[in-house]
């Protein structure tokens, strides 16, 4: 789902189809009148169902198209380049085309910004605050005194900087390809700690560049089927901007595999691997004994988009097993309104970058933008 909808765009694509559909219809005579009446009462229903949803709108009219214009009327007056218009949106509205439009024909721009993860601000508690957080490198810090409650959000977005789809060789597996640049930040403010003048507990920056590719997946094929509908290649930074002795950062390569399992559930596996630091300069030199080696995230949203459910899991894969856990569920109670209710709990390490190393369950509920 977009988070800035293209309005300029959409609107243009749905008044261009619109039209088409009425001058069709009205080449026909007079007689047509009610079946226009018909077909306009079809886009408003359109319009209305899905007026946070520009793709599955399109989609709509697509349908209301092939059921009142016959192409004996409506063809004549589709130029080539109109008809590749209408058919650019694919009627494939699952999690991961939402997400990562793996159709090649979606049109974006540098400016279209979307979702990447979830945008959202709730209250939050935490079992075991980390209030000396040390590692290895940097073991002198200050009690900070930390309330078990904070204000926390996150804000992530991105925005395509190439569609690289058009210099694909022809071939059997890749439809898409998409150059991102992706940016998250985690805040997590001591709001309800006036005895410590409400400091900021911790910030997480995290910019990425990320290369999605959208598989054509055999529908069948024995083996083939477990080819995963998406590749994305990223890299990516993440820092606390901190000094020391509280400075936290890493970097890494990660490999994204995703399913589409059916229309409700999709599957995410990511193994990413750490670029190495200089000795001086590695504020966290253990980070990949608690954080691990990657992640997996089950998602599920039920058919009407109103409710959604994933969840996320890491293990560092050693002997004493330290691991995470975290649940998120989004609820929208009204069709045309992004703002949805959220609730979100974890268990374990990482619950922000300078906590790594530091094991909490924290719970969360408030509200979320997007998905």
């Amino acid at each position: 789902m977009l988070f800035f909808r293209r309005l300029r765009s959409q609107w243009r694509h749905e008044r261009l189809l619109n039209a088409l559909l009425v001058s069709g219809l009205l080449l026909a005579g007079q007689a047509q009148a009610a079946l226009v009446n018909d077909m306009q009462s079809a886009l408003r229903t359109c319009q209305t169902e899905f007026a946070d949803d520009a793709g599955r709108r399109l989609v709509c009219f697509d349908k209301v198209a092939e059921q009142f214009a016959p192409s004996h009327v409506v063809a004549p007056i589709l130029a080539p380049s109109q008809e590749a218009l209408v058919k650019s949106v694919s009627a494939d509205t699952g999690y991961l085309s939402r997400k990562w439009h793996l159709n090649s024909q979606d049109e974006l721009h540098f400016t279209d910004l979307e979702t990447h993860q979830l945008n959202y601000i709730v209250t939050s508690y935490s079992s075991n605050p980390n209030e000396v957080p040390v590692s290895p490198s940097r073991p002198n810090t200050q009690n900070r005194d930390l309330g078990h409650n904070d204000l926390h959000f996150q804000i992530s977005l991105k925005t395509q900087l190439m569609n690289m789809s058009d210099w694909l060789p022809k071939n059997q597996w890749v439809q898409s390809a998409r150059l991102w640049g992706a940016y998250t930040q985690q805040s997590f403010w001591q709001v309800y700690n006036e005895a410590q003048s409400r400091p900021m507990r911790d910030h997480n920056y995290s910019p990425e560049l990320i290369l999605s590719l959208g598989l054509n997946k055999p529908a069948e094929g024995g083996l083939w089927t477990a080819m995963p509908n998406m590749l994305n290649l990223g890299l990516v930074h993440e820092s606390n901007g901190r000094s020391q002795p509280l400075s936290r950062s890493w970097n890494r390569f990660y490999l994204q595999g995703g399913w589409q399992l059916n229309e409700q559930y999709s599957l995410l596996v990511r193994p990413w691997w750490r670029i190495p630091e200089n000795k001086s300069d590695d504020d966290n030199p253990d980070i990949s004994k608690y954080m691990g080696y990657g992640d997996v995230t089950l998602h599920w949203d039920n058919e009407p988009h109103t409710l959604a459910a994933s969840v996320t899991l890491r293990n560092n894969m050693r002997s004493d097993n330290k691991g995470y856990i975290r649940t998120d569920l989004q609820y929208k109670p009204f069709k045309n309104e992004s703002v949805k209710f959220y609730a979100m709990l974890a268990s374990g390490y990482g619950v922000s970058l300078l906590d790594y190393n530091q094991a909490q369950n924290m719970f969360g509920i408030g509200f979320a933008i997007g998905e």
